[in-house]
């Protein structure tokens, strides 16, 4: 890994320039048009037909996802999307989505179900103070479109207000119980109650393997969104996301190479750079419960300086789970 910082260092320790966006995306996958390497976010908002996000996975979209980050902590208002993608001359196309789940920052999630119709629809969002907004596909309309091998979202238009400070006090209370009950505006929230570790054994029991393998690796897929991200940034959270056997090592060479960084003036520009790992591929050789063996191949993306810039990966990973959280026990590069 390390040889990856000083990799990073001779990019990122450049004149900055601000990364004026107002709202950052990041995809699991994408179809990319005319030779693209990052998913261009104004294909959401073009009011074009014939463009979008069309996810790249071969299992016809179930888990793929796109996520949305704001400036602040902020409360959505109301989220307008057109289903599908026509794809015009360049590509098929896209198949609508039919299940999907939205989910919030603080953990919240919420699912719904889209119409299959290229008309605005407009699921009722609730009001969660969040600083991101996640979109992932359950399901989709298959076999509508002959041909059609993705699935799709040619316009996602996202309406949102700073969050106020009794908006915040509002979201901070909460009832004793069973179920957590916060009121936030004029919207009633109810935090379904955590299942607890037995719960999800005996759940985990009635899966299927291959729902098992399923279920991992969309965990495993935000786990490394996060890892990479945290490892170009330089984020204090690094660290911990390895076992306690490796912490104290990989503490140690993070701190110093954050040390250096520090005094040479360029630890703000790491920590601006933006990360997508939709380039990168899991493969699972080996899972267990608490134990996953897997390959990370592929690239990964990151942005600076208004410049994409990508990172091979080839990698052995071995993850623990510690403390009901996936943890990396060792990394093996080729």
């Amino acid at each position: 890994m390390l040889r990856k910082f000083f990799w990073l260092m001779f990019f990122l320790c450049i004149p900055i320039v601000a990364f004026a966006q107002p709202v950052h995306v990041r995809t699991s996958s994408f179809v990319p048009m005319e030779g693209e390497n990052v998913f261009n976010t104004g294909y959401l908002t073009d009011s074009n037909s014939t463009t979008g996000w069309i996810e790249n996975s071969e299992g016809g979209g179930a888990g793929e996802w796109i996520q949305f980050f704001f400036p602040a902590q902020v409360v959505v208002d109301s989220v307008k999307i057109i289903n599908g993608v026509d794809g015009g001359a360049e590509i098929k196309r896209a198949n609508r989505i039919k299940d999907c789940a939205i989910s919030f920052s603080g953990g919240q999630r919420q699912e719904f179900t889209l119409m299959d119709s290229e008309l605005t629809q407009s699921p009722r969002i609730r009001k969660f103070p969040t600083t991101s907004l996640g979109l992932k596909i359950r399901s989709v309309y298959k076999h509508k479109h002959k041909g059609a091998e993705h699935a799709g979202v040619s316009e996602v238009l996202i309406k949102y207000h700073r969050i106020t400070p009794d908006e915040i006090a509002a979201a901070a209370a909460e009832k004793k119980g069973k179920l957590d009950t916060s009121v936030v505006g004029e919207a009633v929230v109810v935090k379904p109650r955590k299942m607890s570790a037995e719960e999800k054994e005996v759940l985990y029991a009635k899966m299927t393997e291959l729902e098992k393998k399923q279920a991992v690796l969309d965990e495993l897929k935000v786990f490394f969104d996060k890892f990479y991200t945290n490892f170009v940034t330089i984020n204090e959270d690094y660290p911990r996301m390895f076992t306690q056997s490796k912490f104290l090592l990989e503490s140690s060479a993070f701190e110093n190479f954050r040390a250096m960084l520090e005094k040479r003036n360029v630890l703000d520009k790491y920590r601006s750079a933006v990360v997508s790992t939709s380039g990168l591929r899991l493969s699972i050789r080996t899972l267990m419960p608490t134990q996953v063996e897997l390959w990370v191949k592929g690239d990964y993306t990151v942005i600076f300086d208004m410049q994409a810039h990508q990172i091979t990966e080839n990698a052995l990973f071995h993850l623990k789970k510690e403390y009901g959280e996936w943890k990396v026990e060792n990394k093996t590069e080729f």
